[in-house]
């Protein structure tokens, strides 16, 4: 179960610091950590991305360092973009890109991460916009899409102006740059805060026995729709579907945490079928437009019911407490007189929160 707030990730992480303290921000061992996970990260990721990807250099169907580099930008601060700099360089450059080339697409990186960490602080209510409707649909929009967007116009173009696309394919990269980014970051990006950024409380035995089953038919469905053909009779069109209840179960059921895991299991799946052949959006060609599209629609569909169903628990959370706090007073008055600050002590905390559960 989430809980909104501090989590793994210091919630005071640095964000606004002038020349002298973003430098001194790297003399802190933590810091230095924190920067070699995230670059060690990003070109782990990256590296198997450039595995997946069609004959020209840069573009990959799944893009998960997008989703790193947004995370690590939410999490620990705007400081940090010097790893994601540094990551995106030298993935590129470990693949033969010209120094020019790589050091355009580290720019057009390390932007799409500040510009889409920006909007969603701005707009969607930062590290919390999973837990609210409304703004999950503007973390999709803005993080997922308009983000994405940007830094596949910016390394298109640097690709095509360096020799290493033709014109001719221009948008064709374009959009398979798009979808890989928006990939990344809508399937880990909101694991990643959720995990790293926000308190869980423990899950009773009966709930971890319920998601553990739960994960293991979406993997078995997932098996089934997107893997080799294992059993002749099943049809092969028609089994896609059954990811949707499970996925919904466990949206309405769990946190958005267990949400955006299963997410992330399904898209894994998903994509790693497609792209070997398997499946009904099979593309070994390097471009599956179709799955990737069942992909992000289940996602974002996910996210934002795991979403309306939080921010309903808070709302009947707040409500509860409120009734609580002013039926003690009211008994306390009715005993003792008005309360007062020498004699008026809460009795909330020792009620159940949710009484209907009993």
């Amino acid at each position: 179960m989430d809980t909104p707030g501090k989590g793994p990730v210091d919630a005071a992480s640095p964000r606004g610091v002038n020349f002298r303290g973003f430098i001194a921000l790297y003399h802190k061992p933590k810091n230095l950590f924190l920067f070699a996970v995230v670059v060690i990260s990003y070109f782990f990721t990256g590296t198997l991305g450039v595995a997946l990807s069609v004959p020209q250099p840069g573009a990959t169907p799944v893009w998960l360092p997008a989703g790193i580099s947004l995370a690590a930008v939410l999490l620990l601060g705007n400081w940090i973009w010097p790893a994601i700099f540094l990551g995106a360089a030298l993935i590129n450059f470990n693949n033969g890109i010209p120094l020019a080339t790589t050091l355009g697409i580290g720019v057009s990186s390390t932007g799409e991460a500040l510009l889409a960490a920006y909007l969603v602080e701005r707009y969607a209510n930062g590290r919390r916009a999973f837990f609210g409707a409304g703004d999950t649909l503007k973390f999709i929009f803005l993080a997922g899409i308009f983000g994405p967007a940007l830094c596949a116009t910016l390394g298109t173009w640097m690709l095509t102006f360096g020799g290493h696309i033709g014109r001719e394919k221009y948008f064709l990269d374009w959009r398979l740059w798009w979808i890989g980014d928006a990939l990344g970051i809508l399937l880990l990006a909101p694991f990643l805060v959720l995990l790293l950024g926000h308190a869980h409380r423990a899950l009773s035995g009966t709930d971890f026995g319920e998601i553990v089953a739960l994960l293991v038919g979406l993997c078995v469905i997932c098996v089934l729709n997107f893997g080799p053909p294992l059993i002749s009779w099943m049809p092969r069109s028609g089994l896609h579907y059954l990811c949707v209840p499970i996925l919904a179960w466990i949206a309405v059921r769990y946190c958005p945490l267990e949400a955006s895991g299963a997410t992330l299991l399904m898209g894994g799946f998903a994509m790693w079928g497609s792209l070997h052949g398997y499946g009904l959006f099979a593309d070994a060609g390097g471009m599956p437009f179709l799955g990737a599209g069942y992909v992000l629609v289940l996602s974002a569909t996910t996210l934002g019911v795991a979403a309306a169903i939080s921010e309903q628990k808070q709302s009947l959370e707040t409500t509860l407490r409120a009734y609580y706090l002013t039926q003690d007073r009211i008994e306390r008055e009715t005993e003792s007189g008005p309360a007062t600050p020498a004699n008026y002590t809460s009795r909330y905390s020792t009620r159940p929160l949710w009484p209907m559960a009993d």
